[in-house]
């Protein structure tokens, strides 16, 4: 098992297990591509609703991108003050998209102009009216359970090929109990190399089988 202090190197340096991820969401650091790997819907909701609210307290724009069950709960528990809800009071603006696109679930027309768009979408007030830009999303990580490799890695790709350039952080949901490691495993250790930290199912742990090069510590 992946534990705490746990580290997995990656092109760009060293990819991280943060022991005190409330802390790495609340305020993360400039650039970061993190990624969290969830065993139930109240982790990741949870999770996702300290990030929007944390960011909407600080003034940013933020944006959420997933299921419309996903998107209702996260609304919900901001509006409603909890559990991180107390955060959620200040200038910074949340929207709300079910694809990249904007038209359903399917992934077609998810291509590099397409995510560009998305992209430039969200920075269009930034840094005149936001100081920055906060994105929550599992839409991608749906791609990848289906085995659409491609346009997820592509995605995951873009986001970390901007970070150092873009005043954003990215955070993405994935859930394990989805991706089967016959499946998905070579294809996961893709997506891990694309991200800067990474908040792991259970306390510290994530199935060590996803990561087929093996785990240094």
């Amino acid at each position: 098992m992946v534990r705490s202090g746990s580290t997995i190197p990656n092109g760009s340096g060293q990819f991280s297990v943060m022991p005190g991820w409330r802390d790495l969401v609340r305020e993360p650091p400039p650039g970061s591509h993190i990624l969290q790997i969830y065993e139930d819907f109240n982790q990741e909701i949870e999770t996702a609703t300290l990030f929007v609210a944390e960011g909407l307290r600080k003034g940013e724009r933020v944006c959420c991108l997933g299921s419309a069950r996903e998107l209702a709960a996260i609304r919900r528990r901001v509006e409603n003050g909890g559990p991180f809800g107390s955060g959620s009071s200040g200038s910074g603006k949340v929207t709300f998209h079910r694809s990249l696109n904007g038209e359903g679930r399917a992934p077609e027309g998810i291509d590099r102009p397409t995510m560009d768009g998305f992209l430039s979408d969200l920075f269009c007030e930034v840094p005149n009216r936001y100081p920055s830009v906060r994105v929550w999303g599992n839409r991608i990580a749906r791609f990848f359970e289906s085995g659409l490799f491609a346009p997820s890695l592509s995605f995951e790709e873009l986001c970390q090929e901007r970070r150092e350039r873009l005043p954003w952080t990215v955070l993405c949901a994935y859930n394990a109990r989805k991706l089967i490691p016959e499946r998905h495993a070579a294809a996961f250790w893709e997506v891990l190399r694309r991200h800067t930290h990474m908040i792991p199912a259970g306390d510290f742990e994530v199935a060590l089988e996803l990561f087929p090069n093996g785990v240094h510590r």
